[in-house]
């Protein structure tokens, strides 16, 4: 059997374009761990819709994948105290898996009693705050880096 000395190397170059196809992508994977260090962030959320809850969960989870110790409090008022409250919320599982990973889901009770809600209204592992920008700064004196999230 004769081999076709110009197939060769075009399957060459095909197998060489998928392996290196492949490392481009997996280099380029963004739940690569960059590093073990603690890092502190406070997040701000302050918008109710479906897209933006889902938002916050993802960019919460993309943290984590790259900095699996951080410390991560996601403070919410105005509207995105939808995303904390169960009949609101249309996250509740990612919530609930986000938490179970240390992460705090904190509710401002100024937005609480200004929209008569209380802590029943909450999903289960949402804490309360007396304040949404009291805690901001509070974490920000303790050393916490500053982020609005999602958006």
């Amino acid at each position: 059997m004769k081999l076709n000395s110009k197939l060769i190397p075009m399957k060459f170059l095909i197998t060489l374009f998928i392996l290196f196809g492949t490392v481009a992508l997996k280099a380029q994977d963004p739940q690569v761990v960059v590093d073990n260090k603690v890092h502190k962030m406070v997040m701000q959320f302050t918008v109710g819709d479906s897209t933006e809850q889902a938002a916050i969960v993802t960019q919460v989870g993309n943290v984590l994948a790259a900095w699996p110790k951080a410390q991560i409090e996601v403070v919410c008022h105005s509207s995105g105290l939808n995303v904390i409250t169960t009949s609101k919320t249309k996250v509740a599982k990612g919530i609930a898996d986000l938490s179970a990973k240390g992460v705090v889901f904190a509710a401002c009770n100024n937005t609480m009693r200004r929209l008569k809600l209380s802590k029943a209204d909450l999903l289960p592992t949402a804490i309360v705050v007396p304040s949404a920008f009291v805690e901001i700064v509070t974490k920000q004196e303790e050393g916490w880096a500053y982020l609005k999230g999602a958006h």
